[in-house]
């Protein structure tokens, strides 16, 4: 056997990762802001993480079980090694799927997403016993080559980047309250400042004049491809109707362009939102659909 399998559990496998997604296409999703997707994971666990290693020292595949999302993040490197990290990638999800069964006392929905137009790894999921696509948010890409101007923020409010890891528990409380969810916590926003592609230039919060904060986006930029990606965006209810968002969107964008980025990727929810809308404002256009695919464990 000329590929092995073994648990993330180091911080220094994950160069290695990110070099497998940069070998990827743009049709995988996730190239960009993987990053922010493995900040979500204590991955010295060992457990809802492992990459395939080929016997020359490449990493030709990586999956990742993300709970914040429910949904198993999976890359593989196309090649004469797909088939064989295809197999034992989805036995060892299958068997983590079976150990979070038996923690729930009952089987649990597992999901995976792709883009609506990868025919290919809609294909290896339902060779897999995924079924049932569900389209669930649409993809967004701007250009970067009309950008209006940035907005006059309203009197006492401030833009700048987050003030580090002393900043990080004030940061996911916003989150929380942003999203209406409780899947952010301090633990996960501190990895981010860790990993790497992190640009603290990209991570912008505005306070308000009591000194709190009131709004966020994290930006990503691969150099490599010249993308980037907002993951994410969003302003404290309080503060809603003040033009902030449109605010941090556009300073973000701005950005972007001056690390020499030539476009720049969001998703948002399917319907149109006012999210949706506001992204569509500045020059986003449709350009895929993010779909779902889920299994049960019997």
């Amino acid at each position: 056997m000329t590929i092995t399998r073994h648990p993330l559990c180091r911080e220094a496998d994950l160069p290695r990762i990110f070099e497998l997604v940069r070998a990827l296409p743009l049709t995988c999703r996730h190239v960009i802001d993987l990053p922010w997707r493995l900040s979500s994971l204590a991955i010295d666990e060992g457990r809802d993480a492992a990459f395939w290693e080929h016997a020359s020292g490449q990493i030709v595949g990586f999956a990742a079980w993300m709970q914040a999302w429910a949904s198993l993040d999976l890359f593989i490197l196309p090649g004469p090694q797909q088939e064989e990290v295809e197999a034992d990638l989805f036995s060892w999800a299958e068997g983590r799927f079976r150990e979070i069964d038996q923690e729930h006392s009952e089987p649990q929905s597992y999901w995976v997403d792709f883009y609506k137009d990868d025919h290919a790894k809609q294909q290896i999921l339902e060779t897999h016993g995924f079924q049932g696509t569900v389209d669930a948010y649409v993809a967004l890409q701007n250009r970067l080559t009309h950008l209006p101007a940035l907005p006059v923020l309203p009197d006492g409010f401030t833009l700048r980047s987050l003030a580090g890891e002393q900043e990080t528990a004030a940061y996911a409380e916003l989150h929380r309250a942003a999203f209406e969810s409780n899947a952010m916590n301090l633990a996960w926003r501190v990895r981010t400042l860790r990993m790497p592609g992190y640009r603290p230039e990209l991570d912008l919060v505005i306070s308000a004049p009591d000194g709190s904060l009131a709004g966020f986006c994290v930006g990503w930029f691969d150099p490599t491809r010249q993308m980037a990606q907002i993951e994410p965006l969003g302003v404290h209810p309080r503060f809603h109707r003040l033009g902030l968002a449109r605010v941090l969107l556009l300073e973000m964008l701005h950005r972007f362009k001056a690390y020499g980025a030539n476009s720049a990727l969001v998703e948002t929810h399917l319907e149109r939102t006012p999210a949706r809308r506001a992204y569509e404002a500045v020059g986003f256009w449709q350009v895929n659909t993010v779909c779902f695919q889920h299994k049960k464990m019997i």
